[in-house]
């Protein structure tokens, strides 16, 4: 086996090792030097950093990469950072984008979709637990157990889908596995609707009573958990957007060191077959 070439096998390191920082890096060279790394890297790799660029630099990437290989970065992105992406893409790719992405959390992008990024249901976490209301504690334990996720509180939904009480699984560990789920579940605070802006669903009351609440669309669907703590972040990272200058001081001293890691990668993208820039790639019908 051929030893990888150097600075092939330090980009690759450091784009799997320090992500946010090879974002930042990435964000200084053309979108099609990006994309066409972005094309050449692991799948698991390539959604990492994505995940820390720009969102209007990973929409490039998206537009760029193959359709097959986007729906697959798409999928490996969190939801919030998903939509957040998928509005910067145009219609027409991001239909057809969506369109491989026959999941539920694909079904949640939809819906996400619908709603402003300035509302809560901009950022919902759609990858968490549920369970229909019929089944019992020994099935709703085997879900959790299978799916390896753990939760605060998990959301309890009718047969169309939408929130009728939530499980603590502290209660639902200690209940016999033929207990039904309704009587373990407990009721749900308060419900926040999507189209909700930030600040207030900010300072909703419910909060005293729960770190999270579920996020339902006009209509009471369920499409996620919202987390209070991920929502004041995103409020006063959107407040401080507004009037923040983006150069930094940490940026001028870390100059030299970003100099030298862009020409890492300046020198592996050189490696790469070239490629036509983001303009020249006709859409896929």
């Amino acid at each position: 086996m051929s030893a990888a070439n150097p600075p092939e096998s330090l980009t690759w390191a450091f784009l799997r090792s320090h992500p946010e920082d090879a974002a930042r890096v990435l964000e200084a060279l053309p979108p099609a030097d990006v994309v066409a790394l972005m094309q050449a890297l692991p799948a698991r790799i390539t959604a990492r950093v994505l995940s820390n660029l720009r969102p209007s630099l990973a929409a490039a990437v998206l537009h760029g990469v193959d359709r097959n290989r986007g729906s697959a970065l798409l999928a490996m992105l969190d939801t919030s950072m998903a939509a957040r992406v998928l509005r910067q893409v145009t219609e027409e790719r991001r239909i057809a984008l969506l369109a491989q992405l026959r999941t539920a959390k694909g079904m949640a992008l939809r819906l996400i979709l619908t709603v402003p990024d300035n509302s809560a249901g901009a950022w919902v976490d759609a990858d968490c637990l549920t369970l229909n209301r019929k089944v019992t504690a020994g099935a709703a334990r085997q879900r959790i157990t299978a799916a390896s996720g753990t939760a605060e509180r998990i959301v309890v939904l009718d047969d169309d889908m939408r929130p009728v009480s939530w499980v603590i699984p502290h209660d639902l560990l200690r209940a016999a596995p033929e207990t039904p789920i309704a009587q373990i579940a407990v009721p749900i605070p308060a419900v926040i609707m999507a189209a909700t802006p930030l600040s207030a669903a900010l300072s909703h009351t419910a909060w005293s009573q729960s770190p999270v609440l579920p996020v339902t669309t006009r209509l009471g669907i369920f499409i996620g958990m919202l987390h209070h703590e991920r929502l004041r972040q995103v409020y006063e990272q959107d407040v401080a957007s507004r009037g923040a200058d983006v150069a930094s001081a940490a940026g001028a001293m870390a100059n030299g060191y970003w100099q030298g890691v862009t020409g890492v990668l300046r020198g592996a993208l050189g490696l790469l077959p070239p490629v036509r820039s983001v303009a020249e790639i006709p859409d896929e019908r």
